[in-house]
């Protein structure tokens, strides 16, 4: 009788959801719940006490903070000894990096200058075996641009240098980066360019490493056109056009641009581009007074 009536309150128990083995709370939650309040309230009563106008509470926190000070300057001293430990450190590998990199470009420079220094010494061993003449230093005299004229039909310009500097007709005229014309007309203070542009002019030009002959035939573009090339020889994009010299009215080796193909014609693309610089040089080459001063 006994044990049936302990199972009956145990079936009980269990309708009621009382749980058998259930744990009673941790008397330790209520007091940290408390402390958690007490330092909240704390803040807060510390954040009303600097709001307020005190005047006995600003004096005791001007002495709180002087008392502090000393403190607080010789706890940053480690702080700012690691920081500039630190600094010094990163200092010193960014000086290694770079000195690093220089002695690389160093090695670099001093084999190129000992791969110039030995085709030097070679271009002196065959112009001796071949006995060759010095070429002839070019003079140039230098004019400011007072005007230009690239309209749709004409490409000119004028400078204010003539035949009281030595300029002629049939001078080559370049800029800071290649050939872009020759003179055309000379006063006695101006001369007039025709630039490489120009739809009436034409200059002989050499092409690429096997020296291609052609001709620079001005469109009114800046992309002048190359024609009358010699039979079955073929030129490519990126080849190098330079003055060839023939008819000896230009000095030879110019530079003028690029070949560039165009609607399946060769162009070419001028290194000097569209005419910006104020100055020019006239180049003074002439072929019977560089025969007279080689004599």
């Amino acid at each position: 009788m006994f044990i049936k009536n302990r199972h009956k309150i145990r079936r009980t128990n269990l309708r009621f959801g009382s749980a058998p083995n259930r744990q009673t709370p941790l008397k330790g939650s209520g007091l940290s719940s408390t402390l958690l309040f007490g330092l909240a309230l704390l803040a807060l009563v510390f954040l009303v006490l600097d709001k307020t106008e005190n005047r006995q509470l600003k004096k005791l926190k001007a002495q709180a903070l002087d008392l502090a000070a000393p403190a607080l300057e010789l706890a940053s001293v480690p702080a700012g000894y690691i920081q500039r430990s630190f600094d010094r450190v990163q200092s010193f590998y960014e000086i290694n990096r770079k000195f690093s990199e220089l002695q690389k470009e160093n090695k670099r420079l001093r084999r190129v200058e000992w791969n110039i220094d030995k085709l030097e010494r070679n271009n002196s061993r065959l112009k001796a075996l071949l006995n060759s003449a010095e070429e002839t230093p070019l003079k140039f005299v230098s004019g400011r641009i007072i005007s230009g004229n690239p309209g749709l039909f004409g490409h000119h310009m004028l400078v204010n240098v003539g035949h009281r500097n030595g300029i002629h007709a049939g001078f080559a005229v370049i800029n800071s980066t290649g050939f872009i014309g020759r003179t055309v007309d000379t006063g006695t203070r101006t001369s007039r360019i025709l630039l490489l542009t120009d739809k009436t002019s034409r200059i002989p030009i050499t092409i690429g490493k096997q020296g291609v002959r052609g001709v620079a035939i001005g469109t009114g573009s800046i992309f002048p056109k190359i024609d009358f090339l010699a039979h079955n020889r073929r030129i490519f994009e990126g080849d190098h056009v330079y003055t060839s010299g023939d008819g000896g009215e230009l000095p030879r080796g110019l530079s003028i641009g690029v070949v560039k193909k165009i609607d399946n014609q060769f162009h070419i693309a001028l290194v000097a581009g569209k005419q910006t610089n104020e100055y020019v040089s006239i180049l003074l080459f002439d072929q019977s007074n560089l025969a007279e001063n080689q004599r």
